[in-house]
């Protein structure tokens, strides 16, 4: 049995669930700094004395923070190692978080927030790396979603947090409960191994071994590990390699980053300015927390929908699905606004419209782990994940000036449903391979047969 074979057929062993674990509190961490800003943002704006406008920027420059840690860092990360690349940006977002927190003004709080930005969006495509990499193939549709299932989850854990201290505390409690993660990196050092496919794919064969060996007797399984005949051939990539090694999967990189750009300027949108958005309809502060929280509080099972469909038929068809049914209540959700109907309607449309659209994420992240090649896995990652933020960061300031010129909610709304819907439809007829039960060496041989590229 060779190397790729083991991970592609181990039991679910002691390793996997630790890693997962530590995986899903990064992410859990990851998703509550996030959030943190919707909740923190009434109280900024009061003791900042912003305006919509300054108040959107805070968060765009956090997604700008986003944008250039998941395009500059994964190209490091492709080159050193997920491993030590995974421990320093887990220091760089607590340390943003940190300035966050004691920010005596705007500028700093703007400085903070770029930096968690730099540190969240580095370490997005090495967690997915990681689980696709190291993921039994039988479970590779469950696992792989856990991690933005957890970021779901840690919005939910922001909200509680802000509903608790928030009104006691002030708005820079939720930032300092954002700085645990610096922890997170003692746990990567000294409990988290290297990427196996990642040592392949560099030729250290040796090491690459020693791991696999350790995880086969950690798990009871007694068989001969021999390296894969692909490891034989591998060789150091430089950058230029690494954007060759992309070829094949330009166009699905193209839709995929596509279909995030637009799923960002909705979600970041919307969710960065939700309990605002209460607050302007007139409700008060700590009651709009609460039905932004019963609304987050989906988030968790919208992945876990998304992982499910996934399995069920082919990826591009669940995203699609997906995305047209969350388009409905979303719009559902501007029709409350505009006539004015139960807030019983008005949340619960943007709950359903959650649980769908939030899930498209589980799927897109799903397909991009599993198409691209993994000299270049992180790298392709963090391209889509570039481009997804600047979504994010369009987003919010686009809402805060429309916000400025007194466009009614709704007519947002319905502005904001439409790229989505393009997106996904592009995202169908470009992705041409169903990865479902493949192995990721199976998956990159049959994307380049499909790319008329020799294998």
């Amino acid at each position: 049995m060779t190397y790729t074979e083991f991970l592609d057929r181990s039991p679910m062993t002691g390793f996997l669930w630790t890693m997962m674990i530590g995986v899903a509190l990064a992410q859990l961490l990851d998703g509550l700094d996030y959030q943190a800003t919707a909740f923190a943002l009434p109280g900024i704006m009061r003791q900042f004395k912003l305006g919509p406008t300054q108040a959107g920027v805070i968060q765009a420059v956090a997604n700008f923070g986003l944008a250039f840690g998941a395009l500059l860092v994964p190209i490091l990360c492709d080159r050193k190692g997920r491993r030590l690349m995974f421990q320093w940006v887990l220091l760089v977002y607590a340390f943003g978080t940190f300035l966050s927190a004691i920010a005596p003004n705007y500028n700093m709080l703007l400085a903070g927030r770029f930096i968690a930005g730099l540190g969240i969006g580095a370490q997005l495509p090495i967690v997915f790396a990681l689980v696709t990499e190291y993921s039994p193939l039988r479970l590779r549709h469950i696992l792989v979603p856990i991690s933005p299932a957890f970021w779901a989850v840690g919005y939910v854990v922001c909200a509680l947090c802000s509903i608790w201290l928030i009104p006691i505390y002030g708005w820079r409690a939720i930032y300092w409960v954002g700085v645990a993660p610096a922890f997170m990196a003692i746990y990567v050092r000294y409990f988290m191994p290297e990427s196996v496919r990642y040592l392949l794919s560099k030729g250290k064969i040796e090491e690459a071994g020693r791991i696999t060996k350790d995880l086969a007797r950690r798990a009871g399984v007694d068989v001969e590990l021999v390296p894969p005949e692909i490891a034989r051939s591998q060789m150091k990539l430089s950058s230029g390699q690494q954007f060759r090694a992309l070829r094949p999967v330009l166009g699905v990189t193209a839709a995929v980053s596509f279909f995030y750009f637009c799923y960002f300027i909705q979600s970041a949108g919307v969710f960065v300015w939700l309990p605002t958005i209460f607050v302007r309809q007139g409700f008060k502060l700590t009651t709009s927390f609460r039905y932004t929280l019963l609304i987050f509080c989906v988030t968790p099972f919208a992945h876990l929908l998304g992982g499910y469909l996934q399995n069920k038929m082919d990826r591009k068809w669940a995203l699609f699905l997906m995305t047209i049914v969350g388009q409905v209540f979303f719009i559902l959700f501007g029709l409350s606004f505009q006539y004015h109907w139960p807030i019983a309607v008005l949340v619960g449309s943007q709950m359903l419209q959650t649980l769908f659209t939030q899930g498209t994420t589980a799927v897109l992240m799903t397909i991009g782990s599993e198409l691209f090649p993994t000299p270049a896995r992180t790298m392709g990652l963090g391209i889509m994940n570039c481009i997804g933020r600047f979504g994010a960061i369009l987003g919010p300031l686009v809402l805060g000036v429309l916000f400025k010129f007194g466009t009614a909610i709704n007519q947002i709304i319905y502005y904001f449903a439409v790229p989505l819907v393009i997106a996904a439809v592009i995202a169908v007829i470009t992705v041409k391979i169903d990865p479902r039960k493949k192995t990721l060496e199976a998956i990159s041989q049959e994307t380049q047969r499909t790319a008329g590229a020799k294998v």
